[in-house]
């Protein structure tokens, strides 16, 4: 990584931080949303690199690199700023200092870092219109993604049951899922996001970590995230974040690095379930510098 740009990465990322923890303290939770529906649209980047685009063009809908926006017939316009991302790139180097490293060379070893790229927001090109990279473009139509949901979450080893006396329209009981039957195919499908949201995050060590509150919330989230990405109407999700963190910008960026891991988990197998992998979802860590 180029020590130059390390700094301003850093500061970008804390600048983000800094400012959504402030609008939260203010009581603007609307600031939290406009971070989650970034997700929705980001979410095959790092969580970091998310950040960045936030931080950096926050009214983007999509980022490509020059040339690959060349090759989707539009072009960057003249004056327009790069995006500053992370992106990992893999060195070679000898084991010790004799002649020059060969392709190949037993001794020779491979090193990845990350190194500074940029990218260009729709916003800031010209030229043919995209398609709409939405899986769904009719709101509330599911047919498709359920179906595949249904299968990502039996695969899982998660037992999906529905039934009639429910209070609430879903529960979780690590490993099994209950769903009131009856809901609208949508209303389901985001009861089952929330519910697959609880199995990935909050079974194991972690539940004991965190309150009824966050769970919700990040649960919530998870949905929320998954239904904007597929273009289904959403409801209002995570307000009460202004309130569970008190201004703990390592517990916040840590929970919301786990909600587009899950998230972004789920979209996987939606959109492309085969070749969907089973991903782990660890425990949360703080937010921290990786593409």
């Amino acid at each position: 990584m180029t020590t130059d740009k390390k700094p301003a990465i850093a500061e970008a990322v804390s600048a983000a931080t800094d400012q959504l923890i402030a609008s939260l303290k203010a009581g603007k939770s609307e600031e939290l949303t406009r971070y989650i529906k970034a997700m929705s649209i980001f979410h095959s980047y790092s969580f970091s690199n998310t950040m960045m685009i936030i931080c950096q063009r926050p009214d983007a809908t999509r980022v490509a690199g020059f040339q690959a926006w060349k090759a989707l017939g539009r072009n960057v316009r003249k004056g327009e700023s790069g995006i500053m991302i992370m992106a990992p790139a893999m060195s070679k180097k000898r084991k010790d200092e004799d002649g020059i490293a060969l392709l190949g060379d037993d001794k020779t070893t491979s090193h990845m870092y990350f190194r500074p790229v940029y990218v260009f927001a729709q916003e800031q090109t010209e030229g043919d219109e995209l398609p709409d990279l939405r899986s769904s473009q009719v709101e509330g139509d599911v047919s498709v993604h359920f179906d595949r949901l249904v299968k990502h979450v039996e695969s899982s080893g998660i037992t999906l049951e529905y039934a009639d006396d429910m209070r609430a329209d879903g529960l979780s009981h690590g490993g099994k899922i209950t769903l009131k039957r009856g809901m609208p195919e949508a209303e389901t499908f985001s009861v089952l996001c929330h519910e697959l949201g609880h199995e990935l995050l909050h079974r194991g060590d972690r539940r004991k970590e965190t309150s009824v509150v966050v769970r919700e919330t990040e649960a919530e989230a998870v949905a929320f995230v998954v239904c904007s990405s597929l273009g289904l109407a959403t409801n209002g999700a995570a307000t009460n974040y202004i309130q569970i963190y008190n201004g703990d910008a390592d517990l916040l960026m840590a929970s919301l690095n786990l909600i587009q891991k899950a998230a972004g988990e789920i979209l996987t197998a939606i959109k492309t379930p085969e070749v969907a992998e089973d991903k782990k979802i660890e425990t949360a860590e703080p937010y921290k510098l990786a593409a």
